[in-house]
């Protein structure tokens, strides 16, 4: 294990910090703590990832890795038992975090409140997990409305008031004493209120529920720091992190009242509300004024927020219906700052990013950092920038780091509660009453979440197989097509993304149409909470419009005005109500825009120009639109016009990386390259990791005659995006025709040339990706090969499942178990073909378990056939045995397209090791959800080992079944010769 040095270190995160809140504020001597701290280091922005949730944005912090590496995927997930959902825990990060590192070289470390760290991990220190603050009602009070007196009879509660979840601190031994520290929104008094609503007294708080919002806010961030500021000073570290979401919170629910008043806000409000974030900032900077004088010079502080927030003319008034629809508030680029023994003392930062955290605390201990990271050192913070040395991973260092062993897991009790939060937070809607429903959506999000981070990741074959299968699912969701469009441009599939947009135009008008009906039968509970839901009528060519509201103040009224005041409706009922009226349009000027873009694709350049002169006309101040539009003139090499459609999107946002980057490329298109490169530059100082600037950039300094700086440039780019195979062909000719070094020129065109044939290396990259997911498997399958599944059921009291990924072996094993004596349930649909010319043995039922597992007590005493992806949806009530296939899954791959050549599809677009880690991924999920659950017993069976030793497969699966079969029987069905394609010539059974 490499070995660190002695340098202190202490994080603290302040989610959703905003420089364009913290420099007016600083100017104004509003922040005094964080304005010397700023002036003693360096300090700049920090640039998010996509999506901007702050689960996945933290665990990419603290390892240097995007989501769909450490596997933290959205603010929740299905509970291990498949009975519910919870909120994201730390037990699915597939790899370490900076403190698991640093506990494997001797370091003792202290992490308080980090999203998400519960469980708190056992680590060579403390941890204090993201579940110790949040407050509940505590027991046996009655609180009284009024802040400052609502505890009039009593000065404290107990433990047993307001008890910490199991698992909350480690090492449990501390739990008693951090409990103390802990602060409920019932101890505020008038004085703690006051300075963030002066006039808070004149609410009426039956009515006004924000108070109780800032409340919370309030009381969870004085708990963290309570807890943090004492494992400061009690026990010993020497790493500490700490995250506050105070920032976050007091913005997301008072941001609109913020400085400036908006139209849509009303004067009251606003005045009410206005000094509420800056509150919270000043209350945040006394916090950091505390924490740096305990922490001392000798100590290298980092201060740094995962995104900022809109505090401007960008604020949205309209938050979406879609779980994480908040999000929208959050703006791409955060707060950096850090200062200590031999930083730089007041300079800007530039290219940082959320990924390099992890990487540069490396650098600060002088520890490798891992080639499998993200992210990168901010070596330029250094008054001597170090020398880096870098390990192929992390996550290949053996010994003890304080991670979970694989069995860990939650309560679910325990996480319904802590959900809580983020319902009422508005990140992730209340679940369903119907809890597969709830947990099909959870997963839902998770996946939309990755795919999502692949298209921010440049992996777009990845994002599109996951878009392809939910976009069918819940067609409703029209994000998930209108992101799949945006992945078919990103590949150039110009073909398929036509299909996508008919495809999308058929959903909106469908789903509209559902939408109408659906409101209809609102209609007698929305007029409870005195909801007024529009009315419709069908236009001359059968479509639903919406009725004009009247505009004769005689007219009569909707309904008549109720006695009482109107109750405030269920938030899951206003959340219903906003997600239906979205379905209702118009979408007009979003399929006019993905025709026209879809004009571009094809060169119709005529068509779409016209279209996207009158986009031009927009009054909007959001960016996005006129960045769209400078893109669909770069295609078209309209060079101008992209320029005045760039300049648009500056004077609505200075700070719009892409923008920049569009200005760049415009002026490279007319050989303007010295403007060239200083859009490049301001590009790569927003936003570093963006490949395309660096190789923008290295293009016009190769046409100015730099040639070493372009050089240097393309380095960057190919370090960046190692298979950018334009960019190994600029470097080639840089290098051949004016630096003099033919060799090195040679080996970029070699890589170019190799990049785009995709020739046998993809063969090598298999058989590795193979060998890992074999290794996978071995570490986390128990040994089970003399077992007997529920051996106290009789036969008929169990039900048989054969299961694996399409193309396993299933059908072979269905056929040996029915040999030997198990009756199939099958309804013998489908016959049997070329494929599988003994039969498929398939029941139409098994294919809709997700929705519908009513069936299985008719499966009792049988053997059924049921895809692996469907098993986590197995009812509980039943006992089963499932027999799961595992194959090669070079022979899946190809096996899976054999079988689609000959029904004539395509099938995905992955490439077969992308496709090889998806599938083994579905089935670690899988694996995931049943291990817990004591109905289900589990038989892994190798299909080439069944194959080569029949006689001793049979006996193994026998004893699993406890005796059920005749061996010599099933072994004798089992013919070789339906392997008709070995691993060169990969089989179809």
């Amino acid at each position: 294990t490499p070995q660190a040095n002695n340098r202190k270190v202490l994080v603290i995160g302040w989610d959703a910090a905003d420089w364009r809140v913290i420099n007016p504020m600083i100017e104004e001597g509003k922040l005094p703590h964080l304005k010397r701290f700023i002036e003693s280091g360096v300090s700049g922005n920090c640039t998010t990832l996509n999506p901007v949730l702050s689960p996945m944005l933290w665990t990419s912090i603290a390892t240097g890795k995007r989501p769909y590496k450490h596997g933290i995927h959205g603010f929740s997930e299905p509970t291990p038992d498949g009975k519910s959902i919870q909120p994201i825990t730390n037990t699915n990060r597939k790899c370490k975090a900076i403190w698991n590192i640093l506990n494997q070289c001797d370091k003792k470390t202290n992490v308080v409140a980090w999203w998400p760290s519960h469980p708190a991990e056992p680590v060579n220190g403390v941890m204090v997990s993201n579940w110790y603050q949040p407050a509940k009602q505590i027991r046996n009070t009655e609180p009284n409305p009024e802040f400052g007196r609502l505890r009039p009879d009593t000065h404290g509660w107990t433990p047993e008031q307001w008890p910490m979840a199991p698992g909350t601190v480690h090492p449990e031994s501390l739990a008693k004493n951090l409990q103390e520290f802990r602060f409920h929104p019932m101890e505020l008094t008038a004085e703690h209120i006051g300075p963030f609503v002066p006039d808070f007294a004149k609410i009426d708080q039956k009515k006004d529920q924000r108070l109780n919002g800032l409340a919370k806010t309030l009381a969870d961030t004085v708990s963290v720091h309570g807890a943090a500021t004492a494992l400061m000073q009690l026990e010993p570290w020497d790493f500490m992190a700490v995250y506050y979401d105070g920032i976050d919170h007091f913005c997301h629910g008072f941001m609109k009242y913020h400085r400036t008043r908006q139209d849509w806000i009303s004067e009251e409000d606003f005045e009410m509300y206005k000094g509420v974030v800056e509150g919270g900032y000043r209350f945040h900077d006394m916090m950091l004024g505390a924490m740096l004088q305990l922490a001392g010079d000798d100590t290298t502080v980092i201060l740094m927020s995962d995104h900022g927030f809109h505090p401007d003319h960008l604020r949205p008034e309209h938050i979406p219906a879609e779980p994480a629809g908040p999000a929208i508030e959050h703006r791409p680029y955060g707060i950096f700052v850090m200062r200590g023994p031999g930083i730089s003392k007041g300079t800007t930062l530039h290219g940082a990013s959320v990924l390099d955290l992890c990487p540069t605390v490396l650098a600060l201990y002088g520890l490798p950092v891992g080639r499998d990271m993200d992210g990168k050192p901010l070596v330029t913070c250094f008054e001597e920038p170090p020398e880096i040395e870098t390990i192929d991973s992390w996550e290949n260092i053996e010994g003890e780091c304080g991670m979970h062993p694989p069995e860990a897991r939650l309560d679910s009790v325990q996480s319904a509660e802590a959900i809580k939060q983020l319902v009422e937070l508005g990140y992730i809607e209340e679940p369903d009453e119907n809890t597969d429903v709830a947990i099909q959506e959870t997963i839902r999000e998770l996946d939309y979440n990755v795919a999502q981070a692949y298209m921010d990741g440049g992996l777009y074959h990845e994002a599109i197989t996951m878009l392809e299968r939910i976009w069918k699912r819940w067609p409703s969701e029209h994000r998930f097509g209108t992101n799949l469009i945006s992945c078919r441009s990103a590949v150039n599939d110009i073909t398929q993304r036509a299909i996508d947009i008919n495809q999308l135009k058929i959903n909106m008008l469908e789903q509209r149409d559902l939408a109408i009906d659906q409101i209809n039968d609102l209609r007698e509970e929305a007029k409870q909470y005195s909801i007024q839901l529009p009315e419709f009528t069908r236009a001359d060519n059968g479509q639903w419009q919406i009725v004009p509201k009247s505009r004769d103040e005689n007219a009569a009224p909707d309904q008549e005005a109720p006695d009482a005041e109107p109750k405030e409706p269920p938030r899951k009922l206003q959340f219903k109500i906003r997600k239906l009226m979205a379905l209702l349009g118009p979408f007009d000027s979003t399929i006019g825009w993905l025709s026209a873009t879809q004009a571009i694709a094809e060169g119709n350049h005529e068509q779409a120009a016209p279209m996207l002169a009158e986009a031009m006309k927009s009054e909007t101040a959001y960016p996005d639109l006129f960045n769209q539009i400078g893109n669909c003139y770069l295609q078209m090499e309209y060079w101008e016009p992209a320029i005045e459609a760039f300049n648009r999107a500056i004077s609505n946002d200075s700070e719009n990386s892409n923008a920049f980057l569009g200005l760049a490329r415009a002026s490279l298109g007319l050989e303007r390259y010295e403007d060239a490169i200083d859009h490049a530059l301001t590009t790569t100082e927003l936003l570093y990791s963006n490949p395309l600037a660096h190789y923008i950039l290295g293009k016009a300094l190769k046409a100015t005659g730099d040639h070493e700086t372009a050089r240097t440039a393309l380095g960057v780019t190919i370090a960046q995006a190692p298979g950018f195979r334009e960019a190994h062909l600029t470097l080639a000719d840089l290098l051949e025709q004016h630096l003099g070094e033919s060799a090195l020129a040679e080996a970029h065109r070699k890589t170019a040339t190799a990049l785009s044939e995709k020739t046998e290396h993809q063969a090598e990259d298999t058989g590795r990706i193979q060998e890992e997911i074999e290794s996978r498997r071995r570490a986390r399958r128990p040994e089970d090969r003399n077992r007997t599944a529920h051996p106290d059921a009789g036969a008929d009291e169990v039900v048989t499942i054969v299961s694996g990924l399409p193309r396993s072996g299933t059908s072979m094993m269905m056929q040996l178990l029915v040999e030997g004596g198990i009756s199939p349930f099958t309804d013998d649909k489908r016959e049997a073909d070329e494929d599988n010319p003994r039969g498929y043995f398939e029941h139409e039922k098994a294919t809709q378990l997700s929705r519908d597992g009513t069936w299985l007590p008719e499966a009792r005493g049988m053997a059924v056939k049921i895809v692996a992806q469907l098993l986590p949806a197995l009812p509980t009530g039943e006992k089963y045995r499932i027999i799961f296939m595992d194959r090669d899954l070079r022979e899946i791959v190809k096996s899976q397209q054999a079988m689609l050549d000959r029904l004539g599809r395509s099938g995905s677009s992955l490439t077969d090791g992308g496709l090889m880690q998806t599938l083994d991924q579905q089935v670690e999920q899988v694996e995931r959800a049943l291990t817990s659950r004591d109905d289900v017993a589990i038989l892994f069976v190798d299909y080439a080992d069944t194959l080569e030793h029949p006689t001793e497969a049979c006996r193994r699966i026998n004893t699993f079944l406890g005796g059920l079969i005749d061996e010599s029987r099933a072994a004798a069905t089992i013919d070789r010769s339906l392997r008709r394609q070995q691993l060169a010539d990969h089989p179809d059974q």
